[in-house]
């Protein structure tokens, strides 16, 4: 963890950038402060899956709160989207993930088997607004597997958690057995930047903590993306003020 941290797009950019090629994933701490989590946190108090009580993880937030907007605008984000895409990044989607205590995993999945980009053109900041580890619903990644391209999947027949994304438990990546599991901790305000074909899934949380996150997408400017029935993507242009 500590080497990964210390490969910062702010102090070694090439390091970082050929670590992440390597990998398909980079941590970047320190990309919002104590106080921007905790306004990020605060606000979702009042988006629709709240509200309701059901605490399912709310697509596009950005359009009930600019809060949002800002957040996937932020500059450090914005610039380290521009070198791993290799053009101006697009905003695509916002999700915020509530991930309240007992909360299922994210089964394993590639982002891009949504999206349906081309190869290298797509990418998620993943920004924890808590701390993150294995008993806290933490990420699972298999470093490397995104130079196998899409990969095939198979059906789950697991009931649904309502607290969770209705899409996460419907199918599986496949992942060749030379690939080995890492489980990524995430400290509160860091960024983790996830190739659109890395294979990457979630731990149930086990604590009686929430475990707050928003993730960001993109895309390189230009490139064909699928809108997808229930995200219903669009392309946001992130030069505008939010």
């Amino acid at each position: 963890m500590a080497q990964e941290l210390s490969n910062s797009f702010l102090t070694n950019p090439e390091k970082a950038y050929q670590a992440y090629l390597e990998n398909g994933y980079h941590i970047e701490s320190n990309v919002l402060t104590v106080a921007e989590c905790n306004m990020l946190i605060a606000a979702s108090k009042q988006l629709e899956n709240a509200v309701c009580g059901n605490y399912r993880p709310q697509m596009m937030p950005h359009r009930q709160n600019s809060l949002y907007l800002l957040a996937m605008k932020n500059p450090l984000i914005i610039e380290i989207m521009r070198q791993i895409l290799g053009g101006t990044p697009v905003g695509l989607q916002t999700e915020y993930f509530y991930c309240k205590p007992g909360t299922r995993g994210f089964s394993l999945h590639q982002d891009n088997f949504f999206v349906e980009a081309p190869y290298g053109a797509f990418g998620s900041a993943w920004v924890a607004l808590t701390n993150t580890h294995l008993e806290k619903g933490g990420l699972i990644v298999y470093p490397g597997s995104h130079k196998e391209g899409s990969l095939p999947v198979k059906k789950l027949s697991s009931n649904k958690d309502m607290a969770q994304d209705p899409n996460a438990n419907n199918e599986e990546t496949i992942v060749p057995p030379k690939y080995k599991i890492m489980h990524a901790p995430v400290p509160r305000g860091a960024a983790l930047f996830i190739h659109g074909h890395l294979v990457h899934g979630s731990n149930p949380n086990a604590t009686m903590e929430w475990r707050h996150v928003l993730l960001n997408t993109f895309i390189r400017k230009g490139e064909y993306f699928r809108p997808g029935n229930y995200a219903q993507r669009e392309a946001i242009d992130l030069c505008q003020r939010a």
